[in-house]
């Protein structure tokens, strides 16, 4: 009882480092195995790829094709099994119940019918024997539950995105979420564009029989391409289309950085990092573990000694230590799964892409218990051994624990802690500095008081009175159309020939005619649009300052083929960002595809007046929306403001940002609880030197100041290491970005403050006692 008196408070200690550092690196965990499993999970994954290319901007790869090179490029090798063909649609379906249409947003896609060959498919009902046909699709055993409750999908009808409508023939089993093919609703593509080569908007996922001749495969693929599309090219040109193009494993694509994808993608250096630190944590709980249990042996070698000449053997004092060990770790793991089962509930859960649900974490809790388990061994088996090598008679109170040896094992020890701190609360820091750097930067667009919202074709399709309408509130100033978001990674892919022969590649955003002056762009040549281009059957075009730049043999009043006819360029849009910052600029046209276009836009952005209330402004545009497309409720509808879309582009690294955070704060509170059990223990054995020091007329200010010093030259020198390191972590880091932050001075200071003025406060306060006691108690107990 008397040793628990005096271990105690340093065993609850240890338990709450261990469980909080538990619970974090099992957090950050889930986040990893969403990213390593991704598009791993299905059967035969190492079989399938995707096609990629980089003729558009000579740097980033894309996704998109045409349908005429996808189809050309499916035939080249025999090693290929099959070559699925993967659209875009309007992420909608309408379904008529009870007489009338409601609209519900849903995953969807258009896809071939050899995307079922590629990917594997389980059927809950019906197949897709019947895909070849037209107007036919597939759903999702949620969604055919959400369409058609309790009742048999297949044989119903709804309309698609595209406004077709379509007959379900089959049902598959949900897909996982970290997975390409994770849709609500597949509808058949049919051979819409086949013979459309100037329409870039497909991907094409293929199987190859022989993963490892990818390749030889690859090169038979492009080749076949140059072969039908590259008569006019040279042979420079030919070597530059040939190593433009690529197949990628699908697994392997998730992590490319050179990529614009219309799917989710992750940073592999970010993965890496988050497995490291959920690693060191776990590293620095035993580190932990171990100080505590070597600070620890003068307090228990007297109880192990009186064991030892009773009779006890040292097995059975090992085991017993052992057993304390691993019920501290037992103890610290069921916290540990606690503090998870409260975060999954929380707002926190958000940062990771995956459930925390402890239901949907077996795995990793399993993973975790075995290193609970492991940490105490390792943790407790060096004290036990140490302390029952003793020889019986040795009842010294100090032993190991004022040994220099052990002195310089424990802080070396808690050093360690130090230099994880510093680098967990350096890079948390940079994060936040790069992501508001992105967020913060100008787009090149006037963005203040605009909202956006996905109006729908139906409402598009009645644009003018639309804007009629929503211009009679007053706190609405002006309203315009586009085809897409002005900023998206991906946007429609053109192919274009010049006047000269040669391919022209381009990102297309088809817009209403004041958009430009809406968004406040500058126009640097030639014209901005009119009402009378409307009237224009071929459409008119502004490409933006790269396009021009990139392909010189363009000017104002240069004829490009439109989607109809040969449109003309009118002028030259000054640069802004269409896309999140981690992409550089690319050639981007904006289009006003006149009085032929062949849809409707479906992008609606609204300014407001300045002050003007939100909610009033949204509610009006919803019900503005409902009442032009009755398919609608204001419910399905959804306002937002523009710039909180573009910060929500950055996602990923917010979330990166605030777990590292999390680890950073767990890092240093498990380096704190090690200083306040150094403090602790060391003080126990220093209170002579203490009141030799107080009776010879020491201050306990002085007392404190001695104390302190040593934590401060000690954080100092961690902070000496940790700062190159990561200095180099971050250049290392904003790498993948085109607009990179620069790394400010003040991070390093404010860690350095912020360590220091923490370490200072636990170790005043820790030691406080011990300096202020009386010097004449203290020395009688000695």
């Amino acid at each position: 009882m008397k040793v628990f008196r005096k271990t105690g408070v340093s065993t609850l200690i240890n338990i709450l480092g261990m469980s909080v550092a538990f619970a974090a690196a099992m957090i950050l965990m889930v986040q990893v195995r969403w990213d390593t499993t991704y598009d791993a999970n299905f059967k035969g994954h190492g079989q399938v790829f995707r096609m990629e290319n980089n003729w558009m901007d000579k740097g980033l790869y894309g996704t998109y094709f045409s349908r005429p090179i996808i189809e050309v490029a499916k035939a080249a090798s025999p090693n290929i099994e099959a070559v699925g063909t993967f659209g875009r649609m309007a992420q909608e379906v309408t379904l008529k119940k009870d007489g009338e249409e409601t609209v519900l947003s849903v995953p969807s896609a258009p896809v071939d019918s050899s995307m079922f060959s590629v990917f594997p498919f389980e059927w809950v009902e019906g197949s897709a024997r019947e895909f070849t046909a037209g107007e036919t699709a597939v759903v999702s055993e949620k969604y055919a539950k959400i369409f058609f409750g309790d009742e048999s999908a297949v044989g119903k009808t709804f309309k698609a995105g595209n406004g077709v409508e379509v007959r379900v023939i089959g049902v598959f089993k949900d897909m996982p979420k970290n997975y390409s093919m994770h849709y609500g609703v597949l509808v058949n593509l049919g051979d819409r564009y086949l013979d459309t080569p100037s329409e870039w908007s497909f991907a094409a996922y293929l199987k190859l029989k022989d993963p490892s001749r990818a390749k030889e495969t690859e090169a038979l693929m492009v080749n076949a391409v140059l072969e039908q599309y590259g008569d006019d090219h040279d042979a420079d040109e030919a070597d530059e289309f040939r190593n433009g193009f690529r197949i990628v494993k699908l697994h392997d694509a998730h992590f490319e950085r050179d990529v614009r994808a219309n799917i989710a993608s992750a940073n592999k250096a970010i993965t890496i990092t988050l497995t490291a630190i959920a690693i060191l944590l776990i590293l620095i709980a035993i580190i932990n573990f171990i100080n505590f249990a070597f600070a620890e042996i003068p307090f228990r070698i007297k109880n192990i000694n009186t064991r030892k000449v009773l009779g006890e053997g040292r097995g059975s004092l090992i085991g017993r230590q052992l057993l304390h060990a691993g019920l501290i770790a037992l103890i610290a793991f069921a916290i540990a799964c606690l503090i998870m089962h409260v975060v999954a509930g929380s707002s926190w859960a958000s940062y990771v892409s995956d459930s925390l649900a402890l239901k949907d974490n077996v795995g990793i809790l399993a993973l975790m218990l075995g290193v609970a388990l492991v940490s105490a061994v390792i943790a407790g088996l060096a004290p036990a051994l140490y302390s029952t090598s003793q020889p019986a008679a040795l009842v010294l109170k100090g032993s190991y624990g004022t040994s220099v040896k052990g002195k310089a094992l424990r802080n070396m020890l808690v050093g360690l802690q130090f230099v994880l701190s510093f680098l967990f609360i350096l890079m948390a820091l940079f994060v936040g500095v790069q992501t508001k750097f992105m967020i913060g930067k100008d787009m090149g667009f006037d963005e203040a008081r605009v909202l956006q919202t996905w109006c729908g074709y139906p409402a598009g399709n009645q644009r003018d009175a639309l804007r009629s309408h929503l211009l009679q509130n007053p706190s609405i100033e002006a309203v315009t159309f586009a085809d897409s978001p002005i900023v998206s990674d991906q946007k429609m892919g053109w192919s274009r020939t010049g006047d000269d022969g040669n391919q022209v590649f381009m990102e297309v955003l088809p817009v209403d005619v004041n958009f430009a002056e809406f968004f406040g762009l500058q126009i640097v040549d030639g014209r901005d649009f009119r009402e009378s281009d409307n009237q224009n059957e071929a459409g008119s075009i502004m490409p933006n300052e790269t396009f021009m730049q990139m392909f010189p043999q363009f000017h104002v009043g240069s004829l490009m083929t439109g989607h109809v006819d040969d449109c003309e360029i009118i002028g030259v849009v000054k640069d802004f960002n269409f896309k999140s910052l981690q992409h550089a600029m690319g050639p981007l046209v904006l289009y006003n595809w006149g009085s032929k276009g062949w849809r409707s836009f479906g992008q609606m952005y609204v300014r407001t007046v300045p002050g003007a209330d939100f909610k009033e402004v949204s509610d009006y545009i919803k019900e503005a929306i409902c009442k032009f497309d009755p398919r609608r409720e204001p419910h399905m509808v959804t306002v937002s403001h523009l710039d909180e879309g573009i910060e929500n582009m950055y996602q990923s690294e917010q979330s990166l940002g605030k777990l590292i955070t999390i680890a950073s704060f767990v890092a240093l509170l498990i380096a704190i609880i090690g200083i306040i059990g150094l403090v602790f223990f060391e003080t126990q054995f220093i209170r002579k030197e203490i009141a030799v020091r107080r009776v010879n007329g020491a201050t306990v200010g002085s007392i404190l100041m001695m104390i302190n010093k040593k934590y401060m030259i000690m954080a100092g020198a961690s902070f000496v290491i940790a700062a190159p390191v990561a200095y180099w972590l971050m250049t290392a880091w904003r790498k993948g970005f085109a607009y990179q932050a620069p790394v400010p001075v003040w991070i390093f200071l404010m860690a350095l403050l912020t360590v220091a003025a923490i370490t200072l406060a636990v170790v005043t306060l820790q030691s406080w006692r011990a300096a202020s006691a009386n010097p004449v108690e203290s020395l009688k107990n000695e």
